[in-house]
């Protein structure tokens, strides 16, 4: 019988055979595929680099602008009493318009702000961009060829009109570029910078350099009246060039999301989409409300501040109306003013803004009549709220974008503002040294992380569309609060020096006499010496603590608005 042969069957290898045959295929794969990620990681960080360095080179043409416009409202908040009486040995002004030089500016800065989110929405934000920049170009011409106060103050307001977009306008461009989540609040923080050098040591030292130079002038007669008056145009006219940079600057590096502009309308169809009736009523009630609120400080006379009263609130109520019932495209939402992310920012920027502003009012005043400062030296102890201002803003910046909150710093800026006025309240007592003046930098400090911590939560927690007109309305909140801190720390303050200086000189001989003359002019108070000197400082200190208990109490409302908020989640 045959054998049947076995059946063949294929050797089978061994498994780890089996892997060592496809391993090097496997693993050949692999390579390929973190080669092809290591290509994409070089070329994301490429793209990054980039990203980076068009971030920043977008950033200093567009605060080219802002540098002008504050640096402007520095040079003339500090020389306006000068520009005044060159006026009037014209023969073109009286002493009783110069502070109209200054107020014109902010009034129609804060008449116009608010309208410039909806015209970007509807003209695209490089157009109005440039437009602001050519307003305050004709504004500054104007100002600098003027020949009289009315052609000075028409020359301010048309400034004022094209500061407002210059400064909003930045923000509003940046939220809506890709790289927003790389910057949280730098920009604002520079902005900022230049708004508390505006308004703080800055013009008072400049005040002290125009005071010498005047000096100098009296006693230098080979200086002619003619190098006084070119010396004031050249200060505007030399604006005009870095304006003109600016523009041609915005045509060629800024470019703009073309989905934003809707370039089929014609012109005449984007004009037709303006609400120029909410506008009308919205900047009638604005300056009607503010021009009372401030000459409300000063004493005016009663029946204009009612009138203004009435103006501001018909104006404000006809503007509800007409954004409610009326207007296809708002000029400004009401119902933003429902969303919790919009009032809690707006309140907070109000809060801090009228707190910083107030110190500012309120540290060289304390030095002038304690320490017999000249304008200069007391100007200069406001210089840690400006490093303060800084540090903290730029501080608030890198802490958002490693971890992406901004509710504590929002919650740390009322703490700090509230550890400043305390402990100003506690060692501020009439004998103050340059050590001592460093605790306003925790003030200044409090308001730069504020405002950063504030943009932040404000651009995250509205939608994109809304992000413009949301980002004016907080302009307009801390403008409206600079006007209202510094009327409503004069007023306590003025209330509480005068009840303070009845109480101490009310039955010395002459007393009531002294105390008006005090009230009138702060330079008297240097003049006086001995026990009276002792009388006037301390109710001046007694007027001072009062005023700081107030900001203390605002602080705690700026800190309970923050602990309300709500955190959202932001791309870091």
């Amino acid at each position: 019988m045959t054998a049947r042969p076995a059946l063949e069957v294929p050797p089978v290898a061994p498994e780890n055979t089996i892997e060592q045959e496809t391993t090097p295929l496997l693993g050949q794969e692999n390579s390929n595929d973190d080669l092809e990620t290591q290509r994409n990681d070089s070329v994301s960080e490429s793209q990054h680099e980039q990203t980076e360095r068009s971030v920043f080179g977008i950033i200093s043409v567009l605060l080219i602008g802002v540098f002008v416009s504050q640096a402007d409202t520095t040079l003339v908040f500090a020389t306006y009493a000068h520009i005044t009486s060159e006026f009037i040995r014209l023969g073109g002004g009286s002493w009783i318009d110069g502070s109209w030089i200054v107020t014109s500016f902010g009034l129609a800065t804060c008449a116009t702000q608010p309208m410039y989110g909806r015209l970007s929405q509807i003209f695209g934000r490089k157009p109005i961009l440039q437009m602001s920049y050519l307003l305050f170009l004709i504004g500054t011409a104007i100002a600098g060829l003027a020949r009289n106060m009315i052609q000075m103050i028409i020359g301010r307001v048309i400034q004022g009109a094209g500061s407002a977009g210059m400064v909003s306008m930045v923000s509003i461009l940046l939220t809506g570029t890709s790289f927003f989540n790389s910057l949280h609040g730098y920009p604002l923080t520079l902005y900022r910078f230049g708004t508390v050098t505006r308004g703080g040591s800055i013009p008072e030292l400049c005040q002290h350099f125009f005071h010498r130079r005047a000096k100098l002038w009296r006693i230098d007669r080979r200086l002619s009246n003619s190098n006084d008056r070119m010396a004031m145009t050249r200060a505007f006219i030399g604006q005009c060039p870095l304006l003109l940079l600016s523009i041609v600057l915005v045509w060629w590096k800024l470019e703009e999301p073309q989905h934003e502009v809707e370039l089929k309308q014609s012109v005449w169809t984007k004009l037709k989409r303006i609400d120029f009736i909410g506008a009308f009523f919205m900047s009638v009630a604005i300056l009607a409300c503010i021009t009372a609120f401030d000459l409300g400080s000063k004493k005016a006379n009663t029946s204009v501040l009612i009138t203004l009263v009435v103006i501001g609130v018909s104006a404000g109520a006809l503007f509800a109306l007409t954004e409610k019932f009326w207007a296809k495209e708002p000029i400004f939402p009401l119902e933003l003013l429902g969303q919790h992310a919009v009032i809690t920012s707006y309140s907070i920027i109000f809060i801090q803004t009228g707190i910083q502003v107030a110190l500012m009012f309120l540290v060289p005043l304390y030095f002038q009549v304690t320490a017999n400062a000249s304008m200069g030296e007391a100007g200069a102890h406001l210089v840690p709220a400006v490093f303060g201002n800084t540090l903290g803003g730029l501080a608030v910046g890198a802490w958002i974008k490693r971890t992406g909150r901004y509710k504590p710093p929002t919650i740390l800026a009322s703490m700090s503002a509230m550890l400043c006025f305390s402990l100003l309240l506690v060692l501020w007592r009439g004998h103050t040294s340059t050590a001592g003046s460093l605790v306003i930098f925790f003030g200044g400090c409090a308001s730069g992380m504020a405002n950063s911590a504030v943009f932040v939560g404000l651009t995250a927690g509205v939608e994109k569309h809304q992000m413009a007109i949301a980002t004016t309305g907080m302009y307009l909140s801390s403008n409206i609060a600079m006007v209202a801190g510094v009327s409503a720390a004069s007023a306590i303050f003025q209330s509480a020096l005068r009840s303070n200086l009845h109480r101490a000189l009310g039955r010395m001989l002459g007393g009531d006499e002294i105390a008006k003359r005090v009230l009138a002019d702060v330079a008297y108070v240097q003049t006086l010496h001995g026990g009276l000197r002792r009388l006037v400082i301390r109710a001046f200190v007694t007027s001072f603590r009062r005023t700081f208990s107030v900001q203390i109490a605002l602080a705690s409302m700026a800190l309970v608005i923050g602990v309300l908020s709500r955190q959202k989640k932001i791309t870091r």
